[in-house]
């Protein structure tokens, strides 16, 4: 059964809200105060659906009252009806730049009250499910998409641009070999955990997250708001980097937790013209991005070795001041009939230039980065031991044949 709404009812005059309790009790739950003080302190933490304050009170004025309301966040958008026995248009005025919503005037005519209040409450219950609707939804888009159709710069309808963007495309190395390792729980908490962090570092670059195709991700840069070609890529890049971290980190962290797994992520990234926009029908259409730019991320990121990025040369110029890339030379790409000048992104230039010795190596089986200038005397001797031992075990290890 449904819970009645909650008014709460202020008024100084006990004969009065007697009226206005007897009018609406049967439809709504009832608090009700003499005091404006003590109904500030009453209405945070009640929360009603509806407040009716009377204006002319010793102290403080329903007026006044609301006035403070309107400041403290959590109950500024409970609709606010006043009771008066004032008529003049001057004090109407004054309540509505207040917030209120509507006026009742003495002597109280309860069914006028009663319809009133209800038609205010049953709008301010529809506007919290409208609330709840777009937030669930929002689930489901990209922040920039999300606002630019809710704020009317993108209307919903079938209609495709060409832009230049920014591509990203990553995949888990080895997983089909993951879930024979895992029990079923283990594995959704791991591909869970991964893909919400994930999400959490696209949204924090601005980039819109087109889909989750199994274990791999495809996101954008460019659309619907663009910070510049050169901003996009840039951000594209600094992304998957922050991303590639992110997984090390998660590797330690399931370690902790007895789940041990070659788990490692290959990226690619590359730029141009694609076309982006709605696609499918007006019953179900599907905001997605597609063209030679998207097939070419996705080559890309099957040709990187495992915890690395891969990135267009278009990509590179965009962001060679930026981000420090080694050119891997021209590779053969599946679907494209020339062979293409690919790079790898290794790290921020201001981080490349500053640190010249540090060492990194992320790949199926092995994962390890080091900054010798960032070595203790303490910890060096235990670095050396455990290098040591791991050479010793390599040794030992007869060599895999494909």
């Amino acid at each position: 059964m449904n819970e009645k709404p909650t008014l709460y009812l202020l008024d100084d005059n006990e004969a009065n809200l007697e009226i206005l309790i007897w009018a609406l009790k049967d439809d709504f739950e009832i608090c009700a105060g003499l005091e404006a003080a003590q109904a500030l302190e009453d209405i945070p933490r009640l929360q009603p659906d509806l407040l009716l304050l009377d204006v002319n009170m010793p102290e403080m004025s329903g007026f006044e009252l609301c006035r403070r309301l309107k400041e403290i966040p959590a109950v500024k958008d409970i609709p606010v009806i006043f009771i008066t026995a004032m008529d003049s248009l001057e004090d109407e005025v004054l309540g509505f730049k207040l917030g209120a919503v509507d006026f009742i005037s003495k002597p109280i005519s309860p069914p006028q009250v009663k319809a009133r209040v209800k038609t205010h409450v049953e709008l301010r219950l529809s506007q919290r499910r409208l609330a709840r609707l777009s937030e669930k939804l929002s689930r489901y888009l990209s922040p920039s998409l999300y606002n630019s159709i809710f704020e009317g710069k993108r209307d919903v309808q079938l209609e495709t641009t060409r832009k230049k963007l920014t591509i990203f495309f990553s995949d888990i190395v080895g997983f089909a070999a993951c879930t024979d390792q895992l029990e079923a729980e283990d594995l959704n908490y791991i591909l869970n955990s991964y893909l919400e962090c994930m999400s959490k570092i696209i949204l924090k670059h601005g980039g819109v997250l087109d889909k989750f195709i199994g274990d791999a991700i495809l996101v954008f840069f460019g659309d619907p708001e663009s910070r510049g070609v050169e901003e996009d890529a840039e951000a594209c890049v600094r992304m998957a980097m922050e991303m590639q971290t992110a997984v090390r980190k998660l590797r330690i962290e399931w370690a902790k937790q007895g789940i041990n797994l070659p788990f490692s992520v290959r990226m690619g990234i590359s730029s141009g013209y694609c076309t982006v926009g709605n696609f499918g029908c007006l019953e179900r259409m599907d905001y997605t991005v597609i063209g030679g730019q998207v097939n070419l991320a996705s080559r890309l990121q099957s040709r990187a070795e495992p915890g690395h990025i891969l990135v267009s040369s278009e990509t590179w110029s965009l962001v060679k001041d930026k981000i420090y890339c080694e050119s891997k030379g021209e590779m053969s790409i599946e679907g494209f009939a020339y062979p293409l000048l690919v790079f790898e992104a290794v790290d921020l230039i201001e981080n490349h230039d500053s640190v010249t010795d540090e060492i990194v190596l992320d790949t199926q089986g092995f994962s390890m980065k080091l900054d010798p200038n960032q070595v203790s005397e303490q910890e060096r001797e235990k670095i050396l031991s455990q290098l040591r031992r791991a050479l010793n075990s390599m040794d030992n290890v007869p060599t895999l044949t494909n």
